[in-house]
């Protein structure tokens, strides 16, 4: 079962949403600069979109909701229309058609409405929620998720459900783009004691797998931006174990979290341990071609043997790199490439 879609709402929109098991986050994939060096290793390949679209290279940074269109029945005239509405509003995301997506959704409300359905209304709150997240709305989205928290508990859940801690997941992120970091981290570590506790209790659930990864991620980032990069890093290392157990291996999500443990290795000096987990990086990297930014990782290698003196070897990584950024037409790893290879021309000469 895929985290992002459960069964049910599998059955009614896997047609237009392509269902995937790796989370994928995560856009900032600037370069992390250091002191008396022109070196720079870029801190995060690039995201993985969850919609394959080549017309929906928006980042979801989180994924869409755990919930699905439960209690609702496409076989039933008046709910296919709501589950159709919904469906042509997903489309209008998919598209970057952000006002068009909220109308069709705001339609999709009114047939709720009509029909008086309690679980197709918190549906749709919840998928209008997750689009202002996306559209960076953060103020709408917060009210919407606490709008959706507030009628799952009505309907008995509890605040260690799934459902009810990815939207907590959500919002820790809301207030740490707000800078509100002290709720930011109060949120992040909710989840986390939740979290663990019921991977403790049921280590083989993908569900619990899938969420616990992608918030010992989001913490993991949390904690970088505030500058406690070795915390951060033992974090993207739980991530990454989770992650694997998930997903196995060859998976984007595990190039993107050793590509982040090698740049936090380089951080703090340890050359030959991020060139560890580069190295790994690269060759899970290799099993997936379809893998857009995948040109970073070969870029920070460069990085790494230009800072060792291995010019030909670093070389040899930014010229793959180029050629892998340019096959996907990527132009920030175009652009990092071509530094890259200016940088070892000058230590060249």
């Amino acid at each position: 079962m895929s985290l992002l879609c459960n069964a049910r709402l599998v059955k009614c929109i896997k047609r237009i949403v392509p269902v995937v098991k790796h989370i994928a986050t995560y856009s900032n994939n600037r370069a992390i600069t250091f002191t008396n060096t022109k070196q720079s290793i870029l801190n995060s390949v690039q995201t993985t979109s969850l919609l394959k679209s080549p017309n929906a290279t928006k980042s979801i940074i989180f994924g869409f909701s755990l919930l699905g269109l439960f209690g609702l029945d496409d076989k039933n005239d008046p709910e296919r229309k709501l589950i159709y509405t919904i469906k042509r509003g997903l489309l209008y995301l998919q598209n970057d058609d952000y006002n068009a997506f909220e109308k069709t959704l705001h339609d999709a409300l009114q047939i709720a409405n009509d029909l008086n359905h309690f679980d197709g209304i918190t549906y749709v709150f919840d998928v209008l929620a997750n689009g202002a997240f996306m559209n960076k709305d953060y103020d709408k989205a917060k009210t919407l998720f606490l709008a959706v928290i507030s009628r799952l508990f009505e309907q008995g859940s509890y605040d260690d459900d799934l459902n009810i801690l990815h939207i907590n997941l959500k919002i820790s992120k809301i207030f740490e783009a707000q800078k509100d970091y002290e709720s930011s981290k109060i949120g992040y570590e909710f989840c986390l004691d939740r979290l663990k506790k019921k991977y403790e209790l049921d280590s083989e659930n993908e569900d619990v797998l899938g969420l616990y990864s992608l918030t010992l991620d989001a913490y993991a980032r949390y904690l970088m931006n505030q500058g406690y990069t070795k915390n951060a890093c033992l974090y993207f290392k739980k991530a990454y174990d989770i992650s694997v157990k998930l997903n196995g291996e060859v998976c984007e999500m595990n190039v993107i979290l050793l590509n982040d443990i090698g740049t936090l290795c380089y951080v703090h000096g340890m050359l030959e341990e991020a060139l560890e987990f580069f190295r790994k990086a690269e060759k899970i990297g290799k099993h997936l071609p379809d893998m857009e930014h995948f040109s970073t990782v070969y870029i920070n290698l460069g990085n790494i043997f230009l800072k060792q003196g291995l010019l030909k070897e670093a070389e040899k990584h930014c010229v793959e790199g180029m050629k892998n950024a340019k096959r996907h037409h990527y132009e920030e790893g175009i652009k990092e490439a071509a530094i890259c290879l200016a940088d070892i021309k000058n230590a060249m000469n």
